[in-house]
């Protein structure tokens, strides 16, 4: 007769797999927003944003895109500013087809109203990852602007100063 603990762990071991160690992988879309999102509650400005935009309000019925987060900093004479800024998670690597949804999507967006998009992504691309490069390359090409999550602790920094917290 098998020991009971040992099959439980049998079991465990060949359908869950072992615990890695170390530190978890940052370069997919989840993880670099779940990074995101601790320093945006940290630098104080979490429950300032509004979540989950529907990218629908300035494309068409049925679009299913959601922003991640967005917000409107305050209007200052002199400088451009009051109009939407989105902060959108993705992975260089993992998410070129995103990459140029959301080229599409901010064109719809810039026709009806001023805003801006800054993409929250693993780091910047490296010389030898071609899908990383294309991906930044369309963004960039198109305006968006593109910050490592290494990052996003100051620029959650920065998001803070425009909101005047």
């Amino acid at each position: 007769l098998r020991d009971p603990a040992a099959e439980i762990q049998d079991l465990f071991n060949r359908y869950v797999g072992a615990r890695v160690e170390g530190p978890l992988p940052v370069d997919t879309r989840v993880r670099i927003k779940q990074r995101l999102r601790l320093s945006l509650v940290r630098a104080g400005v979490w429950d300032r944003l509004e979540r989950a935009i529907p990218a629908a309000r300035w494309t068409q019925p049925g679009d299913p895109l959601t922003f991640d987060f967005g917000y409107r900093p305050l209007e200052v004479a002199g400088k451009p500013n009051g109009h939407i800024k989105f902060v959108h998670s993705l992975s260089l690597k993992r998410d070129i087809e995103l990459a140029k949804v959301l080229v599409y999507t901010m064109d719809h967006v810039r026709r009806s109203e001023p805003a801006e998009l800054t993409a929250v992504v693993e780091g910047m691309a490296g010389r030898d990852d071609e899908a990383a490069t294309l991906s930044q390359n369309i963004l960039v090409e198109a305006g968006i602007a593109v910050q490592p999550v290494a990052l996003a602790d100051s620029y959650a920094q920065s998001i803070r100063r425009e909101l005047a917290l």
